[in-house]
């Protein structure tokens, strides 16, 4: 197994070298107009140094520098970035679209809002209510930064951050509390911190901003009955509504996490476009139904130039080797297991 885990490690390393090369002959071959591609952010670091704090979970976060590199490749290259609204209107099939979308609610969002303003782009800002109303650091964090702080390896971090995931946000917040005493979800400075109201407030009336629902308490929705989705969803849309005089008309499903009941309590509650997590392109023209599950691809950290034309292609270097390997092993797929996990 270990062996197996090498070999699929090296290939997928492979690809994504080879694919710096080959990924534009096969784009000027197959074309890219007549998509929508999504993507989604969480934090972002003033600096390197920032970022070595060790104060939020790396999640793939970028630079601002890095976030300037990745709106301009894909602008370069005649995309158009738009807003969920835009859905609605209809896209021109003759062209490419992109959009830009931050996850949480953390402050360091507000370091996008001069490169959007530079370059005259949108982008949508996805708020965890209970986090912004109660200042309080969101948990995966709490759990990151002080395990990394005990010297405890990633990969148990990200195994304990896993485990949860399967629980409601009382036990999740029970849990914070027994492992990390009182006191374990103040943050420790901007850098980890949520929005304040009146940050939610200023983003809400930015011309480059769209505020979104992440639900109530960031609540991974397959694990609560259908009343508590609504909930969740409904008591969000509430909370941002009072607070800023508009209603989100858009949601993210926290993880990504999504099932029937879910689509149906967002149908139910008005909602005409939804985000999930699955890595993909969105072909044009997107079906009614298909804008409540909305493909989204999580931004990656490294080089733009060496990355983006993977994702202009539907795909990331893992996914690509794993769409070959289903075409050339049918049905065998857990014989080649990737490795790979993401929040």
């Amino acid at each position: 197994m270990q062996l197996i885990n090498e070999i699929n490690k090296g290939v997928r390393g492979l690809a994504e070298t080879l694919g710096f090369i080959f990924n534009p002959l096969l784009l000027s071959i197959k074309g890219e107009n007549s998509q929508l591609l999504v993507f989604y952010f969480h934090g972002l670091y003033q600096s390197i140094v920032q970022r070595d704090l060790n104060q939020i979970d790396p999640q793939k976060n970028m630079t601002v520098n890095q976030f300037y590199d990745f709106v301009n490749y894909f602008l370069n290259r005649n995309y158009t970035f738009i807003r969920p609204e835009d859905l609605l209107a209809g896209l021109d099939t003759r062209k490419r679209y992109a959009m830009i979308t931050f996850d949480d609610g953390y402050y360091n969002n507000m370091l996008a809002l001069p490169i959007l303003e530079k370059f005259n782009i949108p982008a949508v800002f996805f708020v965890t209510a209970d986090n912004v109303r109660e200042n309080k650091a969101f948990w995966w964090d709490v759990i990151y930064k002080n395990r990394t702080k005990q010297g405890v390896s990633g990969l148990q971090i990200q195994n304990e951050q896993e485990m949860l995931k399967s629980s409601k946000h009382d036990y999740i917040s029970d849990y914070i509390l027994k492992n990390f005493g009182e006191g374990a979800s103040i943050p420790w400075s901007d850098v980890d911190r949520p929005l304040t109201e009146t940050e939610v407030k200023i983003l809400s009336e930015h011309p480059h901003a769209v505020v979104g629902n992440h639900t109530f308490h960031h609540a991974l929705l397959p694990n609560y009955t259908k009343d508590e989705i609504e909930v969740e969803i409904l008591s969000a849309n509430k909370y941002i509504a009072d607070l800023t005089g508009i209603t989100p008309s858009s949601i993210a499903f926290p993880n990504g996490y999504y099932n029937k009941i879910v689509l149906d309590v967002v149908r139910e509650a008005g909602f005409r476009v939804a985000f999930s997590a699955v890595p993909g392109k969105n072909k044009l023209p997107i079906e009614s139904n298909e804008l409540l599950c909305i493909k989204r691809f999580i931004a990656n950290n490294n080089n733009i130039k060496n990355y983006g034309s993977f994702f202009r292609l539907g795909y990331t270097p893992g996914s690509l080797y794993n769409r070959i390997k289903e075409i050339l092993f049918p049905g065998r797929m857990n014989e080649f297991p990737t490795g790979v996990t993401s929040k």
